[in-house]
């Protein structure tokens, strides 16, 4: 081993795979920790089973024997391990030891990780296959914690990380949006995806200097559990913070070339507010705040010229910047309800000078108007590391998903266990807007947290769904209006088609119930199984393979009045309370997502108000354990047969198996709901040539085609209003579905 610094070579053959995969631990005296490192690391790789190779490089700046352990080590273990040793002069901190084991690594993939044991090496797979599957260019170890930061760490050490987050995050909102750790020493990255030139390594964090210096990054997510260290001593210290915080001033300043700009264009607005204000004052006989907010006007107009012109004009545009209308009603309020109440207050009640006064008022509305037009003041816990509870549904082994926000939706699917593989995430953005990744689908109505935004990263094996805070309130809305059209599109990536329709089973043999409009299936269903022994499986949508295979999809049962008769065979009995689910059911009516969608037309933010609405009204929808109790649910059967529920038609009309299979399909591209569903749809199906929905349509023609489909006619149009003939119409399916067994 050499300790001039030259490179120490542990295996004399480098792979140079295309897929190699490049290990990178900077080191300093971690001796101890070596061995059990890499022999753990190669565990989980003998188990992962992936075809990507593995090199590891240590670069080491250590005053023991840590470089000697690497090479008495490497032979041992079936993959390439190297070691740098790096001479005092060269030892520039765990970011330039990362950088320079960037440029010495030969993988196209690049993965950091610390020689402690507190990033467990177990996880080096898990990013790489997250990082694959959800096509991003970082994927991001997480650390858990709580309100004091990250577990594994001392209170002390966690509160200070939790300080520094706080600063990185009031210092680049925008840029450390889609990251809830941007401080973890834990990270995945592709190599082609940042250029490594921009990079000014200093101290310990080289996540942060990535994320700002090389933005657009496509950015996935871990999290993991933070261990505590196995040997050695933590190499953070208070000259490590001061570095810290001299290196995120560097980084404000250099980073972003419009942010100095937009300090002069500030400090020159200050200067002429200011003159303009005290000079004219004494020259007009105006009240101080009628001078005051003259003066303004032209100022505004001003600063807006120079930050469009000067700041954002060269080359270094800020995504979302607002027009002349959006700047100037911001200014408008801040000055109103900021600097000229500040006015009032420091001249008339406290006798200020007018120098003194308009030069505060000014800064303290300077400030505020950047900090809000920023958007991390308001955030709810959002500037720290807070992360949300983890969530995980098991749909039939088909679909997997991870959700930082409960779905009661999908309670039925709830699982405790870890899921074996992710094909659903749900992350809500702590920012408030998600912001827009390279082939993301967007929709924001620019109400930043108060409004509705997601951002759905689409994957064969892996998609991403990145909420807005107000909309991981509202999780019946995120259901219905985000997931419900993922789910369908990837279902049929599978194999499957999430069929709308009501469905029951009878000794392993099930019944479709396919209405021609929007409502009668759940009634007809919960009443034909009252009066025969049918199990459940579901009353709204339900899981269909094209070999006719059906899987139930038990969500919650939406609750009216009608819903309640088929169960109870008899009228509710207060008119509050049935005015009380009118109005909770009033948006998912007919009538209700007509307007909806006429006012979205519009520009109407109807996604937003359809979350405020449901906070205000929350949607009537309860477990079909709830509504009929002792109800039987069967998991999957075998379809048989198809009943089209039709407002106008003879009952026991057969139908041949092409007829029954357009109504099905026509049903399909009729299902509606609030922004953004069609145009997720619409997104989803350009993905590829062919298209989802033909291939939606293809499953649902070969599950079809060998069943019997015949009518069942709906008597009254409103079955609520007549108990009678609503009765009839379930006993009629019950007759028929008896001469049919």
């Amino acid at each position: 081993m050499q300790s001039s610094g030259r490179e120490t070579v542990a295996e004399t053959a480098v792979t140079k795979e295309p897929n190699l995969v490049s290990l990178i631990i900077p080191t300093r005296n971690e001796a101890q920790n070596i061995v059990p490192l890499l022999k753990r690391l190669a565990a989980a790789l003998a188990t992962d089973g992936s075809n990507h190779a593995i090199e590891v490089l240590f670069v080491d700046d250590s005053t023991d024997d840590t470089p000697g352990v690497v090479t008495q080590a490497a032979a041992d273990f079936p993959f390439s391990v190297r070691v740098i040793a790096r001479p005092p002069e060269r030892r520039n901190g765990l970011s330039g030891a990362v950088v320079e084991g960037f440029s010495a690594a030969q993988g196209t993939w690049l993965c950091v990780m610390d020689a402690d044991l507190q990033h467990p090496p177990e996880l080096v797979p898990v990013l790489l296959s997250r990082a694959v599957a959800a096509r991003a260019d970082i994927v991001v170890g997480s650390r858990k914690c709580d309100m004091f930061g990250p577990l594994g760490l001392s209170r002390k050490r966690a509160m200070t990380s939790q300080l520094l987050t706080l600063l990185a995050r009031a210092w680049f909102p925008r840029l450390l949006r889609n990251v809830s750790d941007p401080l973890t020493g834990l990270f995945l990255v592709r190599r082609a995806a940042i250029n490594t030139a921009v990079l000014r390594p200093n101290g310990f964090k080289i996540l942060l200097e990535i994320l700002i210096r090389c933005p657009g990054l496509r950015v996935s997510e871990i999290h993991f559990d933070f261990a505590s260290r196995h040997e050695g001593e933590s190499k953070a210290d208070f000259q490590e913070g001061m570095n810290f915080f001299r290196h995120l001033l560097r980084l404000r300043l250099t980073a972003n070339q419009s942010f100095p700009r937009l300090v002069i264009v500030a400090l020159v607005s200050l200067l002429l507010d200011t003159a303009v204000f005290t000079i004219t004052q004494p020259l007009v006989n105006w009240s101080y705040l009628v001078t005051a907010f003259v003066a303004a006007q032209l100022i505004i107009l001003l600063r807006f010229f120079l930050t469009e012109k000067w700041v954002l004009g060269g080359g270094h545009p800020v995504p979302g910047w607002p027009g002349l209308r959006r700047f100037w009603i911001t200014n408008q309020l801040s000055l109103l309800f900021v600097r000229l109440p500040l006015l009032l207050l420091f001249i008339s009640v406290w006798r200020w000078s007018l120098l003194a006064a308009i030069v505060l008022a000014i800064l303290v509305e300077s400030v505020g108007r950047y900090a809000v037009s920023e958007q991390w003041v308001f955030s709810r816990r959002g500037i720290t590391m807070w992360q949300p509870g983890i969530y995980r549904y098991d749909l039939h082994g088909i679909l997997r998903i991870e959700s930082q926000t409960l779905l009661p939706e999908l309670a039925y699917f709830a699982t405790a266990e870890p899921l074996p593989q992710i094909d659903i995430q749900i992350r809500v953005d702590r920012f408030g807007t998600p912001t827009p990744q390279p082939g993301a689908m967007v929709y924001n109505e620019r109400l930043s947290r108060f409004g509705f935004g997601t951002v759905v990263m689409p994957g064969t094996d892996f998609t991403e769904i990145v909420i807005s805070p107000l909309l991981a309130t509202a999780p019946f809305a995120l259901y219905k209006s985000v997931l419900e059209p993922v789910l369908r599109w990837a279902f049929v990536q599978r194999g499957y088609a999430l069929v709308y329709s009501a469905a029951m089973a009878r000794q392993g043999e099930a019944t479709l119930i396919v209405p021609e409009g929007d409502e009668g299936k759940t009634e007809i269903i919960l009443q034909a199984m009252r009066q025969d022994d049918y199990a459940f499986m579901a009353d709204d949508f339900v899981i269909l393979a094209g070999d006719g295979r059906l899987y139930n999809f038990p969500k919650p049962v939406t609750v009216t009045s009608s819903v309640l008769r088929a169960v109870t065979g008899r009228r509710s009995g207060q008119v509050w309370k049935r005015f009380k689910l009118w109005l909770q059911n009033l948006l998912y009516l007919r009538l209700g997502r007509r307007v909806g969608l006429q006012l979205s037309q519009r520009g109407w933010p109807v996604a937003t108000l359809n979350i405020i609405w449901q906070r205000v009204w929350l949607p009537p929808k309860r477990p079909i354990q709830d509504v009929q109790p002792n109800v039987a649910l069967t998991k999957t059967a075998i379809l048989k047969e198809v009943v089209l529920l039709l407002d106008s038609a003879k009952s026991n009309m057969s139908l041949p198996a092409t007829k029954v299979i357009q109504f099905v399909q026509q049903r399909q591209n009729a299902i509606q709901g609030f922004p953004p569903y069609e145009l997720l749809l619409e997104q989803l199906n350009n993905l590829d040539t062919i298209g989802w929905q033909v291939k939606e349509q293809k499953i649902i023609s070969q599950a079809l085609q060998t069943c019997l489909g015949w009518t069942l006619g709906r008597q009254d149009k409103w079955p609520q209003k007549k108990q009678a003939k609503s009765l009839d119409v379930s006993s009629e399916l019950v007759l028929r579905l008896n001469e049919n067994l």
